[in-house]
């Protein structure tokens, strides 16, 4: 009887996990400078390209997983300053335009960790979670079983059923704390590689990332303030979202 609920919960286990998206964890981002790239801009020396990740193939490359699959699109920003100049790049003032005109923000870092755990990305993260919580529990209890059989008494699997049980009650009740805990390790993953507010200081590189609702955008609009001649420049770059 005992044997059986193991294999049981063993299934269960395995069908939680089964089929589920990859999870989120970034790596370091390998890029070309500005130039490369077919839609650079330059503006006062500063050279900006941006670059949309919509592929499968990178998106899983730089972030371990679809981003698609939380409606969120991560929009590349590479920039290099030549000049003796510095240079402020607001990211909220960072956005996509579709082809009927219309704005959209880029994603806070809150924003953006609240939509990957709500996607199945996060539910996988719980769910591996109270998986292995569930894993230990049957394990011991199967340990727990053999040893009360072993002595000859036959009682221990009732008691095994009951810790084992309780252990399964526990696991899935801490489900809602998991949930705020994984919100907050999506939240530091994806900073690990946004762009945020930046100053661009005389002969820099730097790069980053914007996220931004999944559409089909044809242009990122830009803002770029030249904080050494105290100007403003407003840039559209060409851009084709694909899947």
């Amino acid at each position: 009887m005992l044997h059986n609920k193991l294999i049981l919960y063993g299934l269960l286990i395995a069908f939680i996990l089964s089929g589920c998206a990859a999870p989120l964890r970034t790596d370091t981002v390998s890029f070309n400078s500005p130039s490369a790239y077919q839609n650079k801009q330059e503006i006062d020396g500063l050279q900006i390209a941006v670059v949309p990740i919509d592929s499968l193939e990178r998106s899983k490359e730089i972030f371990g997983t679809d981003l698609k699959a939380a409606d969120i699109l991560p929009v590349h920003l590479i920039v290099q300053n030549s000049e003796k100049k510095e240079f402020e790049i607001n990211h909220q003032q960072i956005f996509g335009v579709t082809a009927d005109g219309k704005y959209t923000v880029a994603y806070s870092l809150n924003k953006t960790a609240e939509h990957v755990r709500r996607s199945s990305i996060g539910s996988t993260a719980v769910a591996g979670a109270v998986a292995g919580t569930l894993a230990g529990a049957a394990i011991g209890a199967g340990i727990g079983a053999g040893v009360g059989y072993a002595g000859g008494n036959v009682s221990q699997g009732a008691a095994t059923g009951v810790i084992f049980g309780g252990a399964f009650g526990a696991a899935v009740g801490t489900a809602e704390g998991l949930s705020d805990s994984f919100t907050v390790k999506f939240k530091q993953e994806l900073a690990n590689l946004a762009f945020e507010d930046r100053v661009i200081f005389p002969g820099d590189i730097q790069q980053g990332f914007i996220y931004l609702k999944w559409d089909h955008y044809n242009k990122i609009r830009v803002k770029v303030l030249n904080i050494t001649d105290n100007t403003i420049h407003e840039i559209m770059f060409d851009v084709s979202v694909k899947r």
